[in-house]
């Protein structure tokens, strides 16, 4: 066993090291155009993190760093790195243990946490990881009713899909100019949607939120025996069957 009793891998172990993953509370007022966000509050951030159903515990503050970047993310003790920004009424969570490819949805289930426990409130994100194709889980809550829910595999048609994205568009008040700058095409197949790009405008139609010179708060943490059973199977998987220590 390791620090961590939930782990079979050891903290050096390699892992799948492309993908991203990120889940955005908005609560109300939302800020209005370029208007400043305060800077980040690390307790705050800390007590977020804490609630956040993916993680059992916080062990410690292990870094603070710009909001453009990310903390290290090569062996199997950096997935127990989890950042997170609070700067007003926004808030941001980077988690790996939002991604998972086993059939169950961890974005999607810990958005709709978010929802209940804050309502009226914003709630967008993504979560992909790279493979030799990306698998990739999309959602946009709007406090208005509008929901969007997409999951699957770049390229490919079985995706699981909820609510549609021309609900989202009018939900956010979305322009088709805005649309053809992220070249999201309403009509596109699930497989090659840009829900990224749409993830992007919803936010931003929200929350301008500028990361560049902003700061946040790296966690080490130890997340629940369900979240370290997802990132083993979604980021070590067959790595581990072949890598020896």
């Amino acid at each position: 066993m390791t620090d961590n009793d939930f782990w079979e891998y050891p903290p050096e172990q390699s892992i799948a090291q492309l993908g991203e993953f990120r889940l955005t509370l908005v609560e109300p007022p939302f800020p209005v155009g370029k208007e400043a966000l305060p800077p980040h509050d690390p307790a705050r951030a800390r007590e977020f993190a804490a609630a956040f159903g993916t993680i059992g515990t916080v062990v410690e503050e292990a870094d603070r760093i710009e909001a453009t970047e990310r903390p290290p993310f090569a062996t199997r003790a950096d997935l127990d790195l989890v950042g997170v920004g609070c700067w007003g009424t926004v808030t941001e969570i980077n988690d790996p243990a939002l991604v998972f490819t086993g059939g169950t949805f961890p974005l999607a289930e810990q958005a709709d946490a978010l929802s209940e426990r804050f309502p009226g409130a914003v709630v967008i994100g993504s979560a992909t990881i790279d493979h030799n194709m990306t698998y990739g889980t999309h959602v946009i809550h709007h406090p208005g009713g509008a929901r969007l829910f997409a999951a699957g595999w770049s390229g490919e048609g079985d995706w699981d899909l909820l609510g549609t994205p021309q609900e989202i568009v009018d939900a956010f008040g979305i322009s088709p100019d805005d649309l053809a700058g992220k070249d999201v095409e309403l009509d596109a197949a699930p497989g090659s949607f840009a829900w990224e790009g749409l993830v992007r405008l919803a936010l931003g139609r929200t929350a301008p939120l500028f990361r560049k010179g902003r700061t946040l708060s790296v966690f080490r943490v130890r997340h629940t025996e369900e979240a370290t059973g997802d990132l083993e199977d979604t980021w070590i998987g067959e790595l581990g069957e072949f890598d020896e220590f």
